[in-house]
């Protein structure tokens, strides 16, 4: 008896080259059917009834995973093969919860794509001859069982458990190790960030180990995709859970840490709830976890406990946008981490601290984003890996004095990167405040009003200033009004006290003194 085979692939040269590199009859399988999307798949499905269906994962009209969902529903026994790309990875952990046999990799050779069809068709010839088979089919269960536990602690905790079912019946499906009657407390155990992410997995598998063998029957735990490790802990005087669980995960996370020799910090959830109400719970212990960025890390960290709530945020002001900006713009690395230190600093001194303080982050993204597509590139193509990786998860700082050096350094990298474009910058700054003093001159001018006018620093005003046009600000004033002085005096035979007056000095003998040591005559000489 032949296994029958269908492809599903929208790529014809693809699809074809599939068809064709297999010697069906010779290898004893016969291919039934192609189609070109997951609708066309799913009817040629219900035509052919094939025994294992090959098909891509990205396809127009219906994607391979609804195809496979479809399938499933209808014949359970159906193997199902999914081809996916390396970026694709969620799409194959999706594939692996709805029973898919494998994900295979594009490209495929044609030798991969024999031996991957052969093992298929040799598990269908073997469950053909164990249908009927209560053991075989128990054992298959067992298998599958790490995988689909898995996938159902971390549907439930996110909250999609609801649309499931009572928890009470998912507990006995999975032979989980809880008591659905029962009150239930929860802490989320996070690997703090280290110098060598390449080796973060391998720390966070051993700390999930760690942490399981320490919880010693009082619940269970779950190793997530992002490295995390949840304890749901029951205890047996469930009245006092919540302080139990405190004093246990100090001793769990004191001993991971000691062995590991890395930093650990842990979020507790603030209740003590019925099993159900856990996903909220699970949430609570998340948001504390976002704690470590204020308090720092390596701790135990309970919300209610540790910090109350607070709605304070400190703001980067469009003044301080405006000079960092600038920094950049000029390449004035102390002005730019004297700014960001300044606002970091105030961040920290907040009483009580900000309950988010990863948001702390993100106003400076903004003006980061817009600097780096000024100079037309991409954000990924200034950041390494690792860098963008906390650019997309600014959570995952240690701190607050981390999270402001890091930007710091990232902006002066930039920051380099303008150097055609700094001269000019400088020049036309500068050409700008002295239009405004231009435009200022019967008013009393200070260099703070000027600063004030482009946004900028008056220490760094005053320095600027002179580098471009060579004269300090202070003098380019005086200049300025003695040359608007002798032209009122000549060409508008203006009193001396009412140019003293509309130049803003109070005093007409002050005014005729300035004049005098600037022009080296006496104002009523010009009349």
């Amino acid at each position: 008896m032949k296994m029958k085979v269908m492809i599903v692939e929208d790529e014809p040269r693809v699809r074809e080259g599939l068809s064709e590199a297999i010697a069906w009859n010779e290898h004893g399988m016969e291919l039934v059917g192609t189609a070109e999307n997951g609708l066309d798949g799913l009817e040629a499905f219900r035509r052919y009834r094939p025994d294992l269906v090959l098909a891509d994962v990205r396809m127009p009209v219906m994607d391979g995973l609804q195809m496979a969902e479809q399938i499933v529903e209808e014949q359970p026994e159906t193997l199902l093969i999914v081809l996916t790309g390396y970026d694709e990875f969620e799409y194959a952990q999706k594939a692996i919860r709805l029973g898919v046999r494998n994900y295979l990799l594009k490209p495929i050779g044609k030798r991969q794509l024999l031996e991957e069809l052969q093992s298929a068709r040799d598990d269908w010839r073997e469950a053909l001859d164990r249908k009927h088979d209560t053991e075989a089919i128990r054992r298959s269960m067992e298998r599958q069982l790490p995988v689909l536990r898995s996938a159902f602690m971390e549907d439930w905790l996110n909250g999609e458990g609801k649309r499931t079912g009572p928890i009470g019946e998912k507990i006995a499906f999975f032979d989980l190790p809880l008591d659905d009657t029962g009150l239930a407390a929860v802490a989320v155990f996070e690997l703090d960030r280290t110098e060598s992410p390449a080796d973060d997995p391998l720390l966070q598998f051993a700390m999930h180990n760690i942490v399981s063998e320490q919880l010693g029957g009082c619940g269970i735990s779950h190793l997530r995709g992002n490295g995390q490790t949840v304890v749901i802990y029951q205890s047996v005087t469930a009245k006092d859970s919540l302080n139990e669980l405190l004093l246990w995960v100090e001793r769990a996370k004191r001993e991971a840490a000691r062995y590991l020799k890395v930093s650990i910090t842990v979020g507790v959830g603030s209740r003590v709830v019925p099993l159900a109400e856990v996903p909220a719970v699970f949430t609570e212990a998340q948001q504390a976890l976002r704690l470590k960025l204020s308090v720092g890390a390596g701790l135990v960290l309970y919300e209610d406990l540790v910090l109350p709530p607070s709605g304070h945020l400190p703001l980067l002001t469009d003044s301080d946008q405006t000079l960092i900006v600038h920094c950049v713009e000029l390449n004035d690395e102390a002005e730019l981490e004297r700014v960001i230190r300044q606002f970091f600093d105030s961040a920290k001194r907040l009483d009580p601290p900000h309950k988010y303080p990863e948001e702390l982050f993100f106003p400076f993204a903004g003006l980061f984003v817009s600097l780096v597509h000024r100079l037309g590139r991409g954000v990924r193509s200034v950041l390494d890996e690792e860098d963008y990786k906390l650019f997309r998860y600014p959570e995952q700082f240690r701190s607050l004095d981390e999270m402001g050096r890091w930007w710091c350094d990232r902006f002066i990298r930039i920051s380099l990167q303008f150097d055609n474009y700094r001269k000019a910058r400088k020049v036309k700054l500068m050409e700008a405040v002295m239009t405004y003093v231009e435009e200022h001159i019967f008013d009393k001018i200070t260099r703070e009003d000027a600063a004030e006018h482009i946004r900028i620093n008056s220490s760094y005003l005053s320095r600027l200033f002179r580098e471009v046009t060579g004269e300090a600000f202070s003098d380019f004033v005086l200049r300025k009004k003695m040359e608007k002085a002798m032209s009122l005096l000549q060409e508008e035979q203006a009193l001396v006290y009412e140019v003293a007056d509309r130049l803003g000095y109070k005093d007409p003998s002050y005014f005729s003194r300035v004049f005098k040591k600037y022009t080296g005559r006496s104002p009523s000489d010009f009349a």
